[in-house]
């Protein structure tokens, strides 16, 4: 069977999901791996060929290739060393390519994903929804009566921990672990409360303040991105799931 390529490239990382060309199929396998600005075109053929390779997928199988990128300056880079080693022009989408209603003063200024996601929630779960990605930056995006709304953009929790880390000389490095309590008892333990829970409170609260904005009570709320299951279980709002594939699902639906 003939596989697709759905690619998601960050400013952080770049996610390769492969899946088959079924539309109703939304099993991915995938391979994260560090967004390098400075990459070549040789280097895009070798990656997408090693992780074919471990996939145990012949390059030949693959029909198509999506791109989401927020990275420019690496497009060239990825469109020409993919088309090298696959014989494939890929597509990479943009706003105009997604068939939703976009209510933004400048459709060209949104993130192709932040798009993308959107158009998911509302082809898979809601026609009314919220989508939380966690990633560089955190994004929340409403979704109401199938249109695209608008949202808010916070820094990203790894972002946020950088910058404190550069700025504070007695602020050590963490590993984000969840928090156990909101008090925390060590410098550590600290900081994950405050960057964890504190994240999860400013997002529920933009969420709660944004329904009232656009009069819906109880929409989907999507969580999608690395640090997604960190930020989950401090958000006390209802029907709300963790859905990591969202943005791939995504494309594969504009395949």
């Amino acid at each position: 069977m003939k596989k697709i390529l759905c690619i998601d490239i960050g400013n952080t990382n770049v996610v390769i999901g492969l899946s088959t060309e079924d539309k109703s199929d939304f099993q991915f396998k995938h391979f994260r791996i560090t967004t390098n600005h400075n990459i070549t075109v040789d280097e895009v053929s070798i990656t997408v060929w090693n992780i074919l390779n471990l996939l145990g997928e012949k390059t030949e199988n693959i029909s198509k290739v999506l791109i989401s990128s927020v990275v420019p300056e690496v497009d060239v880079q990825f469109r020409l060393g993919i088309e090298r080693i696959l014989g494939i022009v890929p597509k990479f989408i943009t706003t105009n390519d997604i068939p939703m209603e976009i209510d933004y003063l400048n459709r060209n200024e949104i993130g192709s994903d932040r798009i993308v996601v959107s158009f998911a929630s509302r082809e898979l779960y809601s026609l009314d929804s919220v989508i939380v990605d966690t990633g560089t930056a955190t994004t929340v995006d409403f979704v109401g009566d199938g249109k695209y709304l608008g949202g808010a953009i916070l820094p990203g929790i790894n972002t946020s921990l950088y910058a404190m880390f550069q700025k504070a000389s007695k602020i050590p490095k963490i590993s984000l672990e969840t928090p156990k309590n909101v008090i925390g008892k060590t410098t550590e333990e600290c900081i994950r409360s405050g960057i964890i829970i504190g994240f999860a409170k400013a997002i529920e609260g933009i969420i709660v303040e944004g329904l009232k904005e656009i009069g819906k009570e109880n929409p989907k709320i999507i969580f999608t991105g690395g640090l997604s299951d960190r930020i989950f279980p401090f958000v006390n709002l209802p029907n709300k799931i963790i859905d990591k594939d969202l943005l791939l699902k995504g494309l594969k639906l504009l395949s």
